[in-house]
């Protein structure tokens, strides 16, 4: 009699009368499918799986026996879809196949399904629990089931209804199923029994720890188990031991072989193999060189240095000497936002290659939303065909297209990569209910976190980025953190969140307050060691500063500098302000259109990368005096970071004082002659810029040394008053900066930054209501981060988040406003066209984004497509969310143009 788990399908798809193959996978093949590809990623230590079980206690001699303990798991991943509800979603009319029970119906994700049939039926079963069976065992099987059934990249609800899905033939079919994994495993494979050690409370306390990164080892199985290329459907009955051995570890010998090899890393023989430009290092630089690593303990590195110093270049050279003596296999750049980690992905793409012995092909990954648009972005990762499934349930994606969903979506497979480079986001997810996030946390391992521009977060990233170290440091990974303007309250947490992770038990560092700079810290098992570092004469820098108070002063520096052939910025804190100062321009100064720009955060996307592009080309390292006479640039923030920019004036707005000297780095950045041409150097000839001093105008209201709570409120200021909400660091940020007159790099970098962000300051009285109120909230950003970090001392499961995982409950890496997607679109013909029609990714191209506060206001005189054809167009261009907004060809739109972006207010 043929066994009742063989009337179960696993895998199916709608008939092709052109085919001739199987139209149904059987449940039984399919778990085994995905048993065999876990058992030979573990034999062969893919994704270091196999480390995952020596620190479970098996040894090298045991690796076998743990392969088949993983796969034994592993036939257990699918037993929710015995559901007959699961079963109705194939319709067909095969008397081989259970019966459809209209009793029963198909409610809850078969995964979570799969965790209820466990604790609610198969438990207590005796038929499959072996002479030892105790509480022990099945502890470590609820460990086990918890991983399995979390396959699609979520641990499974806790308190689903299997009742309704399942009835007395599906539950006794999944009994019989296990009874025969059973036979197939622990007896024809001689496990014999439990493993000794599962009776241990040391190995599930081991085994709850590394839960989270067996769940990503899941997933990854079940992804290569369901690709049909290597595992065709197959109905034809058989006994499980020759579908085993004959076709399940043949196939998935292959599918598990066409995973990328890991590439060997190239022993490190000196800086000119990776920077040949480079013939003298710099004092930075040259302690990357030389500094002493420890021998196998992770170590913490922070680089703080101004800008020029070579930051970059010093963190790949360390990067390399840390891979080689063995302390990391890849390496994961985070920064603060796309525009940073396009920069960065360019001038790794030129390195990372030398990390790696040259018959290797290491991936490199830019990993972010918007790196699909990139012109210089390539997939290289693992790419594996999409075979159609049909979709199970609203949001449930089959594994075969969550596999090449997530395989071409970088964010996803970022980490994964031998090099990624993104943001910070993409790493802080590991850490957080993310669906997937077991992925990115094992994508970490073995991988060197290198962190740039820590100093941009907020105190809810902060707090995020803190467990990301704290759990690195945990699993032997290292870090490189990068900065020029880090405040000590935040190094020493980062500092001690690491320090934590190499050994939770140690009481918290003690550190120096008064630090040099710039200055190399290293920290690991041994201690902290602080290394003074020197500057070089050509990267010491003096500011000067200048005060305005009045928009009229600020024109009239534009007009002079633009008559003298000079380029010259205003950055301005928010886009009204920059749009109403780049209109107030052209009508005064009666401006060319040629020779102004205005460059801001609203632009639909094939806008703002055209404004770049134009940036650069007037204000970057290239240009000359042609480009650069009589050039005005209007810019918020979006300036600040990343662009490679060189104006001969600048004015700012008051901005906190670590944003201020970020500002100043793009003003005289390079060696110009007198009209702005470039002046070439070597390690032999270092000339002098011929430029007047470079001089930073700050447009701020007048100084006050006792200042009212209404110290901010005037017309122009009324945007960054908003902006900036703690208006006491604007103030001290105004005090130092008077006291010294000049921005002096490296020499004041330190007292600069304490000046303002010191836990002991005071501010004035009138400004004391607005800071503790601001520093209230940033603690509470930092708590509710805090209530969003994974214990990852607990089991893979949903006890600590549940609503969280399904979004039901909002989950974000940053603290943000509420924002409306909107996308521009022109009617022609009844028919809706993007505004972008020149792009591979045009409707992408054509997308910006604005608050909901400011959408609300203005929504009623902006033209939108009505609903009836929107829904369908959101369906079309998937995006569920998107508003589509009108504008008409060759017509002035009443909201957005090409020059100001989208300017109603």
């Amino acid at each position: 009699m043929t066994e009742s788990f063989y009337q179960y399908w696993g895998k199916c798809r709608q008939r092709d009368n052109s085919d001739d193959s199987d139209d149904y996978h059987l449940l039984a093949y399919h778990n085994l499918d995905v048993a065999a590809c876990g058992y030979h990623i573990v034999k062969k230590n893919y994704f270091y799986s196999a480390e995952l079980f020596e620190q479970l206690g098996f040894s090298s001699d045991e690796m076998e026996n743990a392969a088949l303990w993983f796969a034994y798991f592993l036939a257990w991943h699918d037993i929710g879809k015995f559901a007959n509800g699961f079963q109705q979603l194939f319709k067909h009319n095969n008397p081989k196949l259970v019966a459809a029970d209209p009793a029963k119906s198909y409610t809850t994700r078969h995964d979570s399904l799969g965790h209820w049939l466990w604790q609610n039926y198969l438990i207590e079963k005796p038929e499959i629990q072996l002479e030892s069976y105790n509480y022990n065992i099945k502890q470590v099987y609820n460990i086990w089931l918890l991983i399995m059934t979390g396959h699609h990249g979520k641990p499974p609800i806790l308190d689903a209804n299997g009742n309704l899905s399942f009835n007395a033939q599906d539950k006794q079919a999944s009994l019989d199923y296990i009874k025969a994994i059973n036979q197939l495993f622990i007896v024809d494979n001689n496990l014999a029994s439990y493993h000794t050690r599962f009776f241990d409370k040391t190995f599930r306390k081991n085994l709850n720890k590394l839960s989270w990164l067996l769940a990503a080892i899941t997933v990854i199985s079940d992804w290569l188990g369901s690709n049909q290329q290597f595992f065709p459907f197959s109905s034809n009955v058989m006994e499980l031991s020759e579908y085993w051995l004959n076709y399940a570890l043949v196939r998935a010998e292959k599918a598990v072989a066409a995973l990328p090899q890991q590439s060997p890393i190239m022993p490190f023989n000196g800086i000119q193999n990776l920077f040949p430009f480079i013939e003298k290092p710099t004092p930075l630089q040259q302690q990357a060189l030389s500094c002493q690593l420890s021998d196998n303990d992770p170590e913490l590195f922070i680089m703080e240095d101004v800008t020029g110093a070579g930051k970059t270049e010093a963190s790949m050279i360390l990067a390399h000497r840390l891979m080689a003596a063995g302390k990391a296999q890849g390496i994961y750049i985070g920064l603060p936002t796309q525009a940073t980690a396009n920069a960065i992905y360019q001038r790794t793409a030129q390195v990372y290659g030398q990390l790696y012995r040259s018959n290797s092909h290491p991936s490199l990954v830019l990993a972010h939303g918007a790196s699909y648009m990139n012109p210089n972005f390539t997939q290289t990762v693992i790419n594996l065909d999409n075979l159609s499934q049909p979709k199970y349930l609203t949001n449930e994606n089959s594994a075969s297209n969550e596999c090449n969903e997530w395989f071409v979506d970088t964010r996803k497979k970022s980490l994964l990569a031998e090099v990624g480079v993104g943001t910070l986001d993409q790493a802080l997810m590991a850490v957080m209910p993310f669906k997937h996030q077991s992925l990115r946390l094992l994508g970490l391992r073995h991988k060197l976190l290198i962190l740039d521009e820590v100093h941009a977060y907020d105190s809810y990233m902060a707090k995020l980025l803190e467990s990301l170290l704290q759990y690195h440091a945990s699993q032997g990974g290292s870090a490189i953190i990068l900065t020029a303007t880090l405040p000590f309250f935040l190094r020493e947490k980062l500092l001690n969140a690491f320090y934590k992770g190499l050994n939770s038990n140690q009481s918290p560092l003690t550190l120096n307050s008064d630090l040099p700079f710039p200055l190399l810290t290293k920290l690991n098992q041994q201690g902290l060691v602080e290394q003074a570092i020197e500057t070089r004469d050509e990267v010491k820098r003096q500011v000067d500063i200048n005060w305005i108070d009045s928009i009229d002063s600020g024109i009239e520096k534009i007009k002079i500098a633009i008559q003298q052939g000079k380029i010259i910025c205003w950055i301005k804190n928010s886009v009204a302000d920059a749009i109403s100062l780049y209109q107030q321009l052209q009508q005064e100064l009666n401006i060319d259109s040629k020779q102004i720009l205005l460059f801001h955060s609203r632009f639909a996307y094939c806008d703002r990368l055209d404004i770049e592009q134009k940036t650069l080309a007037w204000a970057g390292k290239t240009s000359n005096h042609a480009i650069r006479s009589g050039k005005i640039i209007i810019a918020t923030q979006v300036i600040e970071q990343s662009l490679d920019l060189d104006f001969d004036e600048m004015i700012s707005d008051i901005a906190p004082i670590d944003l201020l000297i970020q500002r100043a780095g793009r003003l005289q950045r390079h060696v110009r002659d007198k009209q702005g041409n470039i002046k070439l150097s070597t390690n032999q000839n270092q000339p002098c810029d011929d430029r007047d001093k470079p001089i930073l105008t700050i447009f701020a209201p007048t100084w006050n040394d006792n200042p009212t709570e209404d110290w901010l409120d005037y017309p122009e200021f009324g945007n960054t008053k908003y902006v900036y909400a703690n208006h006491a660091y604007l103030w001290f940020t105004q005090r130092i900066l008077r006291q010294k007159g000049a921005i002096k790099m490296p020499e004041d970098a330190r007292l600069l930054i304490e000046s303002v962000y010191h836990s002991d300051l005071e501010p004035p009285k009138g400004l004391q209501a607005v800071f503790y109120k601001e520093l209230g909230q940033q603690l509470g950003q930092s708590s509710q981060a805090k209530s969003m970090i994974l214990n990852f001392k607990n089991c893979y499961s949903r006890a600590q988040f549940n609503a969280e995982w399904d979004h039901e409950i909002e989950v974000s890496t940053r603290l943000s406003r509420d924002n409306i997607d909107l996308y521009l679109a022109y009617q022609q013909d009844d028919k809706i066209v993007p505004y972008c029609s020149s792009s591979e990714y045009a409707w992408e191209q054509s997308h910006l984004t604005i608050s909901v506060s400011k959408w609300n206001r203005i929504k009623s005189a902006i033209p939108q497509l009505e609903q009836h054809h929107l829904e369908k167009l959101r369906q079309k261009i998937h995006r569920p969310n998107a508003i589509i907004v009108l504008i008409e060809k060759e017509k002035v739109s009443c909201f957005y143009t090409k020059e100001l972006g989208f300017y109603l207010n």
